[in-house]
């Protein structure tokens, strides 16, 4: 009996049951949910890796531009000859260096006056220096390089200027892609075939050879005086080679001579107001001078050498670059502007403020008179 029982059991197989409607509902709900977590996963780390990277470009621009500001500050020189061996100006234009390429939408483009020239912000990480930031040249020891043309000024003095200028990106014309350049210009020690030098032009950054053109010093030749003002170019020309950062939208620094009568031992010089707080205007500027009937010392005249410069520049991410350029195009992109933007220059600082990242170091300065 039991032997007929399987083989009645054997010969009537049974049929695998099919999944019904709510099963098959219920296994798509639950891939769903998987494959969405899996891709919100895939987005954020996406979106993280970005935005590191964004900002380890940033970083790695800021600590090159710092580490050669506090070499050539270190190094800087002056003299009690009554010439100006360092200067600095806030510039809220974009005429100094005759190199600066207006945004093809003005509305959008960064703003003049009040809203980019924050001079009285407590910290200098907040204060903001202008449209084209500070304009910065002094006097310092050069480097040394045992490829000049003229071996007896290897260790001569040069003169070293720092400026942002929107402007091209490619020495090729038909590239017309620009952005916010910040140009560390070196001016050569001595004269190389008819081009001056350091040396020709003398220690006073004042002179016409440090602010005008001429035939054999117009800025196109690398280490002219003039390109103190006017970095790598002139007419029908695109020098790049004094870029030393870009995407720099603001730069900016603060001077301070040594004082035991003031808090932490220093007194604010640049930009200051007449009480020697945080401030000034878009005229505010520094003329270092020491007169020679004083002995010279670096606080000892009406324009002090400095003893302590604290400096400050603003990068923008890789994304924050490709926001202001779109922002700054013709049609700008978005077309309209954003409600939570009170005005067109609120939106501008607004991306930046965004999609930045400011960088400051205190450098103090061991300059001594020649």
């Amino acid at each position: 009996m039991n032997s007929a029982h399987l083989t009645r059991h054997r010969s009537h197989p049974r049929v695998p049951r099919a999944f019904t409607l709510l099963e098959l509902l219920v296994a798509a709900s639950i891939t769903v949910v998987i494959s969405g977590f899996f891709f919100a996963i895939v987005r954020n780390v996406g979106t993280t890796w970005t935005r590191a990277s964004g900002r380890l470009g940033a970083d790695a621009q800021a600590r090159l531009v710092l580490d050669q500001l506090a070499l050539d500050l270190q190094g800087a020189l002056f003299r009690d000859d009554g010439h100006v061996w360092f200067a600095a100006d806030i510039l809220d234009t974009n005429g100094n260096s005759g190199l600066w390429v207006a945004a093809q939408t003005p509305n959008n483009a960064k703003p003049a006056g009040s809203t980019s020239l924050v001079l009285n912000s407590p910290s200098i990480a907040d204060a903001r220096f202008g449209l084209a930031g500070v304009w910065l040249r002094f006097f310092t020891t050069s480097r040394g390089t045992n490829t000049t043309a003229n071996p007896a000024t290897i260790s001569a003095p040069v003169a070293v200027g720092y400026q942002v200028v929107r402007r091209f990106t490619a020495t090729n014309p038909l590239n017309q892609n620009t952005a916010y350049l910040l140009h560390r210009a070196e001016v050569r020690p001595g004269a190389v075939s008819s081009r001056l030098g350091v040396l020709e032009s003398g220690y006073d950054l004042t002179a016409a050879a440090y602010t005008t053109g001429g035939a054999n010093n117009d800025g196109s030749s690398t280490g002219d005086p003039r390109s103190v003002q006017a970095p790598g170019t002139n007419a029908g020309t695109r020098n790049l080679d004094s870029i030393i950062a870009d995407n720099v939208v603001d730069f900016g620094i603060r001077c301070y001579v040594r004082d035991a009568t003031q808090p932490g031992g220093l007194r604010l010089i640049f930009p200051a107001s007449a009480a020697g707080v945080p401030g000034g205007t878009a005229a505010t500027r520094l003329r270092s001078s020491l007169p020679s009937s004083v002995p010279a010392a670096s606080g000892n005249a009406t324009s002090p050498f400095p003893d302590v410069v604290d400096v400050m520049i603003r990068v923008l991410t890789d994304d924050g670059a490709e926001l202001i350029a779109n922002l700054e195009k013709s049609p700008a992109q978005p077309p309209t502007r954003p409600q939570k933007y009170l005005n067109n220059a609120a939106w501008w600082w607004g991306v930046v403020q965004e999609n930045s990242r400011v960088y400051t170091r205190r450098i103090v300065l061991r300059a001594q008179p020649l």
